[in-house]
């Protein structure tokens, strides 16, 4: 399964959460439901269910719109959130370290949308 994100970073409108923010916790909740919620509805309708006897891997590439250097990792409480959202939404269990075997972050490139970030989350079962 994989699943497409497009989300804004910039100052008038942020959608993402960063490892580096420090922003107010209202804030931070806001942004967190929001990603949460995101996730669910893109989710929901999903006939495959992970589990303890039928884990799967996780991986995550992040697109730029800029050419600046990234570290993908950063982003980990915006895909942290994201995945709650698909454990809401029971693609999963849960989202603990028997269910997710592996996970794993890349670099994907330009996201060729100005001002936008896109994630692509892609799940597969471990064999």
């Amino acid at each position: 399964m994989k699943y497409e994100f497009i989300l804004e970073n910039t100052k008038q409108r942020k959608e993402m959460l960063s490892s580096n923010d420090r922003l107010h916790f209202r804030k931070q909740a806001n942004i967190t439901k929001f990603l949460r919620q995101l996730a669910k509805l893109k989710a929901s309708g999903s006939s495959v269910s992970y589990s303890p006897k039928k884990p799967c891997k996780v991986s995550v590439a992040v697109f730029s719109p800029t050419r600046r250097r990234l570290d993908p990792p950063n982003f980990y409480p915006t895909i942290k959130a994201i995945l709650d959202g698909f454990t809401d939404a029971g693609i999963w269990t849960d989202d603990n370290h028997e269910v997710i075997k592996l996970f794993s972050f890349e670099y994907g490139g330009l996201s060729q949308i100005k001002k936008k970030y896109k994630i692509v989350i892609e799940i597969e079962e471990v064999e």
